[in-house]
């Protein structure tokens, strides 16, 4: 069974190329004008072979809010090539590739690896550059967990108190009685379908709600995702089973700006993202009134999300400094309790945990976030060994992710202890 992947596919038909579509990526937004076929609009931005180019020009699509890099130098990422011409691994189909051929097979448009203190390799292909700033999609929900758990380490949120304590906009809706740990953990008993192909589905309210898609003629819709989110219903009981909800994240995003007064993405930069010397501004896509969209709407390069994951590699230890406290770093790698929804743990395994927007590998210690069209940080702890994907893969989820997994658990260990 795929991991269950969510977010942020809006595509009528997630993975299905278009009648109208150019046959390849390559002439995507070419010439000026761009022919008809070629140009991406807010219809046809998360439908391959389009997805090739937006998912790197997210800004020439939708409205943006910038997170600053701060005014500091730029950190060191010492560079030390390791060679994997001879590379070859096998995934769970029993499928054997090199490199070349994964970067290939798995439409990687970024691939950093980082090991023992070093850049072991750098990889851009489809249009990427070292500059590119890459829609990282449900990615971004792992940092918006990461701020959440500094906040309660600063004792500025509650994880045992109720959403609504914070957010008392949301008194009425799913989020009653829920508390910010069962927020945190995907444990929401919410009425939520994420069912990609199907416009009734609530993540098409969702998606029209953030501005990621246009509204159809006569469809009621919400003008924003302050409006969206108060009008989600509950379904079950919470704190149960993990039940992967986008609007949770946003949720989450919102309680953050309550108790701190400002936009999430200006409390990332505050917390985070300002302390690594990044190479560049990353910035969020945002709803129509400006919210930064918390669950996937981050964009950054390659690079900087490496800086990202380094820190969490090293303990949130940084660019000379403890960014994130050991103890936080630690509490999100220990996991949480095993669910039975969450992919891996069918027929009564448990093996994985989702602990504050992390996905948690419990016998290799892996540390995961993932995002849709193959967004993903992978991060060993106690080994010093961090993996960023950006891809423009055609489908939302499907073998991506576990096709990724056998990937990393195979050259981790082709790294490990190498000098």
């Amino acid at each position: 069974m795929y991991k269950l992947i969510a977010a942020f596919c809006f595509a009528m038909a997630c993975g299905a190329t278009r009648a109208d579509a150019p046959a390849s990526g390559t002439s995507i937004m070419a010439g000026v004008p761009p022919p008809p076929a070629d140009q991406v609009t807010l219809d046809n931005w998360l439908e391959p072979p389009y997805n090739v180019w937006s998912l790197q020009h997210v800004d020439a699509i939708l409205p943006t809010t910038t997170v600053d890099r701060g005014v500091g130098p730029v950190s060191a990422l010492e560079v030390e090539p390791y060679d994997l011409s001879q590379f070859e691994f096998v995934d769970y189909a029993g499928t054997k590739r090199n490199l070349s051929q994964f970067l290939k097979d798995q439409h990687i448009d970024a691939l950093a690896l980082w090991s023992n203190g070093k850049l072991r390799q750098e990889v851009y292909r489809n249009g990427e550059t070292a500059r590119t700033r890459h829609l990282m999609m449900s990615v971004t929900k792992s940092f918006t967990g990461l701020v959440a758990e500094l906040l309660i380490a600063e004792g500025k949120l509650d994880e045992t108190k109720q959403v609504t304590d914070y957010v008392p906009e949301l008194i009425g809706s799913a989020y009653d009685d829920a508390t910010l740990r069962n927020l945190m953990n995907m444990e929401i008993g919410i009425d939520f379908a994420e069912i990609y192909d199907d416009p009734s589905s609530t993540i098409f309210q969702f998606a029209y709600a953030a501005g990621f898609r246009p509204v159809p003629p006569g469809v009621k819709s919400f003008p924003s995702l302050y409006e969206f989110l108060p009008s989600l219903r509950k379904k079950g009981r919470h704190g149960e089973d993990f039940h992967y909800v986008t609007a949770n994240s946003e949720v989450l995003g919102w309680v953050i700006e309550k108790v701190t007064g400002t936009g999430f993405a200006h409390v990332f930069e505050q917390k985070v993202y300002g302390k690594i010397g990044a190479e560049r501004d990353a910035f969020y896509a945002t709803d129509p009134h400006g919210k930064a969209v918390s669950g996937g709407g981050l964009n950054i390069t390659a690079r900087d999300a490496m800086r990202l994951a380094v820190m969490m590699a090293q303990e949130g230890a940084f660019n000379g400094q403890q960014i994130v406290p050991a103890a936080v770093v630690a509490k999100i790698a220990a996991g949480s309790t095993p669910r039975p929804s969450l992919w891996g743990n069918e027929n009564g395994g448990r093996d994985h945990s989702y602990m504050s927007q992390w996905y948690i590998d419990q016998p290799s210690g892996t540390v995961s976030a993932e995002g849709i069209h193959g967004q993903t940080i992978h991060i060993l702890p106690k080994d010093d060994i961090a993996m960023v994907v950006q891809s423009s893969y055609p489908d939302a989820d499907g073998p991506f992710f576990i096709v990724l997994d056998s990937f990393f658990a195979s050259v981790a260990k082709e790294l490990k202890g190498k000098p």
